[in-house]
Parts: C-alpha cells; structure tokens; sequence
C-alpha cells in the first residue's frame, strides 16, 4: 500500500516537473517574442518620427525641381525660336557666286 501511494506520488511529481518544464519553455518563448516586438516597435516608430522630414524634404525637392523644369522649357522654346529664325535667315540670305582662284 505504501508502494502505491509512494508510486503515485512520483509520478504527480515527474508530471509537474514535465509541465513546470513546459511552462518555463513559454515563457523563454514568450519573453523572445516580445523583445523581438519591442525592437520592431522601436524600429517602425524611428522611421515613422522621420517620415514627415523625408516627405517634406521631398515635396521641396519635386517643387524645385518642377521650377527648374518650367524655367529650362521656357529656354527651350526660346532656343527654338531662335534654331527657327536662323534656319529661316539661311534659306532667304542671297547665295553669292563661287570665287574663282586666280592664278597667280
């Protein structure tokens, strides 16, 4: 009778040893993943802190750019204007005779 009970007092204790292993195995499991959250929490809020300046920084850049842009068609079509004048000026400038060597 004694055996017994001895005998089922070992195995209730091997039975919570198996789940106190089980548990402490969670909680590592559980004390990973939220350190892995709260690095990615760190992270995600770094790069949104500096996502406004990045935006910002880029709407001046595409407005200046977008400036430049307008000011270099305006030089264009002067340009143009000009290759177009000139062109026009080459077709109508009297065309002179070929000069004849002499022989000296």
């Amino acid at each position: 009778m004694v055996n017994v009970v001895i005998g089922i007092n070992i195995l209730i204790s091997l039975l919570c040893l198996y789940l106190a292993r089980k548990i402490w195995m969670l909680t590592l499991m559980i004390n990973r993943v939220d350190k892995n959250l709260i690095l990615t929490e760190q992270r995600t809020r770094f790069v949104l802190e500096q996502a406004p300046n990045f935006i910002n920084s880029g709407q001046r850049g595409s407005s200046q750019l977008r400036q430049k842009y307008s000011q270099l068609q305006i030089k264009f079509q002067q340009l143009q204007q000009a290759m177009g004048l000139i062109s026009l000026a080459v077709n109508f400038w009297p065309k002179g005779g070929k000069r004849k060597k002499s022989n000296l």
